[in-house]
């Protein structure tokens, strides 16, 4: 598809040109926007064209990109704050950069949102857009396109807006990089970055203050005051956890973000990948809108970056996050193990799943305690379990347990007809607490038998889920061997005939 794309662009270089109005080509619209950018290299060439076809220096674009989504085009699913794309271009209440791009390159906003070249091209549309309307050149110095970087970030705070734009240029000086399938592209260091600008000049990033109260390395810079509830914490409610979140976007549009009044989320503390920096946004007292069940007791921290995405979890970025952490558990009086500080997408009642995959968990928890150990903790929800039996007696419900979703059945007697296995992946041998999720509801028996085959024997266990609500429920503590010989099973031979639920299993290394 590359070569295809790029004879339509060799051959239509003429229609191409940017005119004074921002014009394009139907008929070069439509077919690039064929185009899949499934290699870096690919990649690098859309750049190249996209840059060449709207007069927008190619390194200012592949900067403006990488510093919004890493090269990342996040399978064409929106950021938090509504942005699409490799170029996160952006359409909420008060950013419309879609939309303009949309109308100004004749597309659909779908071809914007999940094609990889029309995402680009509308980037280098919107670039040209507002280096225009700030009646300045087309320039190949990117030193003169400071302003126009500026207001592509779309925003009436201009501290924010100087945060977004000193990044790109900071990665234009500094260069970068991403390897992908054996193939790397590069944003080559350009020493001679010192950009013009003009009416931002002066204007530095500090929040209200140098430092926030909670925390002296902090910048405090405050959520919309409808964006939290304002609390007396840990008096009116024990703080107890600590939720590790990802922004899925950038530090800046997640702080942009949770000023909005249209946002209806926070969180206490954003920081940033490249050097760690944080800001808090509500203070600890106060209860920041982030996860749902875990609000009124947990502390939230937003990491820049994408679940699903690599290059965003950076060493700066876990000390300072370690650092901030360890601070509040000491603070609280909150045991420092994977217990208490947790991954937004093992609260139940949330359909999450930040940090991701990406995130390193034995790393991240060596540097908040000190100690260097398995810290893995290994959860299998129902989408990875094996349900056994006729399908109609395993009721899915939404609403409830880990993921917001979770199975029923009824108990069956003393005889099993209903069963269901959880095998985790275990990454390293060792000894694993095995515990169970009981929900709020669909979970009235009172004699549900978990066998736990592990690395030497099995066991059954036997719980009344009807004592619990929203509960993880410890089974014990077993050995277990690297990979997927373990398993949890449990049925309805449980001598009732009351609810049983299955919901999820997690393995925490102890």
């Amino acid at each position: 598809m590359k070569k295809t794309w790029q004879a339509v662009v060799a051959t239509t270089a003429l229609t191409l040109a940017l005119s004074t109005t921002l014009t394009v080509s139907t008929e070069a619209t439509s077919a690039q926007n064929t185009f899949k950018a499934d290699h870096l290299a690919d990649l690098d060439a859309a750049f190249a064209q996209a840059a060449e076809e709207f007069q927008v220096p190619k390194e200012l674009l592949m900067a403006l990109s990488y510093s919004l989504t890493r090269w990342q085009d996040h399978n064409g699913e929106p950021s938090k704050d509504n942005g699409y794309g490799l170029m996160h271009v952006v359409e909420n209440d008060k950013q419309k950069n879609l939309a303009k791009a949309a109308k100004g390159l004749g597309l659909s906003k779908t071809e914007i949102q999940k094609n990889a070249i029309g995402n680009i091209r509308a980037g280098a549309y919107l670039l040209a857009m507002y280096q225009k309307e700030l009646q300045k050149p087309l320039s190949g110095d990117i030193n003169e396109w400071y302003e126009a970087v500026a207001n592509y970030f779309d925003s009436q705070d201009q501290e924010l807006t100087v945060l977004f734009a000193d990044d790109v240029y900071r990665l234009l000086k500094d260069g970068a990089s991403l390897n992908k399938d054996g193939e790397t592209l590069a944003l080559q260091a350009n020493g001679a970055i010192a950009p013009d600008k003009g009416t931002y000049a002066g204007i530095v990033y500090d929040g209200i203050t140098t430092e926030s109260a909670d925390y002296a390395p902090a910048i405090w810079n405050p959520a919309y005051s409808g964006n939290y509830q304002v609390a007396t914490r840990p008096t009116s409610h024990p703080i107890k956890h600590v939720i590790i979140h990802d922004t899925e976007g950038s530090y800046a549009s997640a702080i942009n973000w949770f000023k909005d009044p249209a946002a209806g989320v926070s969180a206490h503390y954003v920081i940033r990948s490249s050097d760690g920096q944080i800001t808090q946004m509500v203070a600890e007292k106060d209860i920041a809108w982030h996860a749902r069940s875990a609000n009124s007791n947990g502390i939230g921290l937003e990491h820049e970056g994408y679940a699903n995405q690599t290059g965003w979890y950076t060493d700066a970025m876990y000390r300072a996050s370690a650092a901030l952490v360890r601070n509040i558990c000491q603070k609280y009086g909150i045991p420092m193990t994977r217990d208490y500080i947790l991954a937004h997408s093992e609260w139940y009642g949330n359909t999450h799943t930040d940090p991701g995959n990406n995130w390193d968990w034995n790393y991240y928890m060596s540097l908040i305690t000190g100690v260097t150990k398995n810290y893995s903790v290994v959860t299998v929800d129902n989408p990875q379990a094996t349900f056994y039996g006729p399908v109609e007696y395993w009721r899915s419900v939404t609403g409830y347990g880990i993921g917001n979703a979770m199975r029923w059945t009824k108990g069956n007697g003393l005889t099993q007809v209903n069963y269901t296995v959880y095998r985790p992946n275990i990454p390293q041998a060792g000894n694993y607490e095995v515990k169970v999720f009981v929900p709020s509801n669909y979970a009235t028996s009172t004699n549900v038998k978990y066998t736990i085959t592990y690395n030497g024997g099995s066991i059954v266990k036997t719980v009344n889920q009807a004592n619990y609500s929203d509960k993880w429920v410890s089974l014990g503590t077993y050995s277990f061997a690297a990979g997927t010989t373990g398993t949890v099973k449990f049925g309805d031979a449980t001598g009732d005939n009351l609810y049983i639920a299955a919901d999820a299993i997690k393995f925490m290394a102890r």
